[in-house]
């Protein structure tokens, strides 16, 4: 596989790295590391500044995952063609890359995500290349692996510069103006969710965010708790006319997952 894999990792998440490592070799592709930025490498001024900026006040490793996948876009922004961006507890099935360097060719499109979460998509089917992918209309994929255009991620920095920080996934899912297509079957779970596909959990597979013991921080003044409000409302009616608006042609289903083998180690 010709096509960049970037992988952000934690420093102190040793043992998914050497999960990552292992899954690598395995599938026959040699990853670049991006360091993720933890609650201790940025403070509280980054942290203010961006945990107010969506429906809900973000915690610090919310924050730090976000920033984590800012900067990734930022490289990608630079680079002369897609990249395969993956968070460290991802699962990818067995001939997983087959089809990237095809995908990766393509000019029209600003990201293609990989990876199920066992919701339902919306979107039109579209064959490229021997590759079948679905333009989501109405997204709810993850943020754990998918292959980002430079044009995609210069979309998603101008998004970041207008709206502010949002979680990672929901960020890239609002972001309408991104031309984004999903990838079927799916080649990539993250660890979390193995039970739901029938495959074995995985000690490495707690979220990082689910182990913080502090609390979200609270906002600083009732106009800025009611500004946040707000954008829930707007957000749900945004959201809500959009369903209505693809109700014709347009299928809702669950993504399929592709594995080939249920040995993950």
């Amino acid at each position: 596989m010709k096509t960049e894999v970037l992988i952000i990792t934690l420093a102190s998440a040793t043992s998914r790295r050497a999960f990552q490592q292992l899954q690598a070799d395995r599938l026959g592709f040699t990853p670049t590391w991006h360091q993720a930025m933890g609650i201790n490498d940025f403070g509280d001024d980054i942290f203010l500044k961006n945990a107010f900026c969506w429906q809900r006040p973000l915690k610090k490793t919310e924050v730090g995952c976000f920033l984590s996948h800012l900067q990734v876009w930022q490289k990608v922004a630079l680079n002369s063609g897609p990249v395969v961006i993956l968070e460290d507890d991802v699962i990818l099935s067995e001939g997983w890359g087959e089809k990237i360097d095809d995908l990766a060719t393509l000019k029209d499109l600003d990201c293609v995500n990989f990876e199920a979460v066992g919701k339902k998509q919306v979107g039109q089917s579209r064959l490229v290349r021997g590759v079948l992918i679905q333009r989501l209309h109405l997204n709810s994929s993850g943020a754990g692996a998918y292959l980002l255009w430079p044009k995609g991620a210069q979309k998603l920095l101008a998004r970041y510069e207008k709206e502010g920080a949002a979680l990672a996934d929901v960020f890239m899912n609002e972001a309408k103006e991104l031309n984004v297509w999903q990838l079927v079957p799916a080649v990539a779970i993250q660890m979390c969710i193995l039970p739901y596909y029938g495959l074995p959990s995985m000690e490495e597979g707690l979220s990082q965010i689910a182990r913080e013991k502090h609390s979200s921080p609270k906002p600083a003044s009732l106009a800025l708790q009611a500004k946040m409000k707000w954008r829930r409302i707007r957000g749900e009616i945004r959201k809500g006319f959009r369903r209505l608006g693809i109700l014709v042609g347009h299928r809702r289903h669950y993504i399929p997952y592709l594995h080939h083998s249920r040995k993950l180690r």
